[in-house]
């Protein structure tokens, strides 16, 4: 397992000078895809889900009060191993052109920060870790093929106590496979609920 310090100077080797929100939100991803692809979390320190997005509170702590983070001297990117750095270098590919902003409004919109959060507001503080878990299965979910998508939705609506008739599975298979368009699906249910 990395050392978050190794991932922070990883992040930061392969940007550029990033700003406090921005390497935050990289590390979150970092970890979330980590967990996704490899089943075990990429570094053992907290991430926590603040107002303003998902946060490393042991990397918080040495850059707090800086608006621009050049380096991460406190780590070594050297360190972490081919899987670790292929992810890393993934997460800047995928993320590093949007916005400290628009990462943070990505992440407020992922399941992993609105379950650590729960009913709290967003203007609201909190301490709440994110689950491990939340983050493996959110994140793996959006690289399933189409009959684990569908039996993944199936699965999550069964687990709400919802029954899925076996229409409406069929329907999902069709635009998972790519027979349907969304839209032509929500059109077919709205056709059956109106006879």
């Amino acid at each position: 397992m990395a050392d978050v310090h190794d991932v922070a100077a990883a992040v930061l080797d392969a940007t550029g000078p990033e700003s406090p929100m921005k390497l935050q939100k990289l590390l979150y991803y970092a970890q979330a895809w980590y967990l996704a692809e490899h089943g075990e979390p990429l570094f053992d320190a907290r991430i926590e889900a603040w107002r303003r997005g998902p946060v490393v509170p042991e990397v918080y702590v040495r850059h707090e009060g800086r608006s621009e983070v050049g380096a991460w001297e406190e780590g070594d990117p050297r360190r972490l191993t081919e899987p670790e750095s292929a992810v890393v270098s993934s997460v800047v590919e995928r993320y590093a052109h949007f916005s400290r902003h628009e990462l943070s409004d990505m992440a407020h919109d992922e399941e992993p920060w609105r379950a650590a959060r729960g009913e709290l507001a967003e203007s609201q503080p909190s301490s709440a870790p994110l689950s491990h878990e939340v983050m493996a299965r959110y994140f793996r979910r959006l690289t399933s093929g189409p009959e684990e998508a569908v039996e993944e939705a199936v699965g999550s609506a069964r687990l709400e106590g919802l029954a899925v008739p076996d229409d409406v599975v069929a329907t999902m298979r069709a635009v998972a496979a790519g027979e349907l368009t969304a839209d032509e699906a929500i059109a077919r249910e709205i056709e059956a609920l109106r006879r």
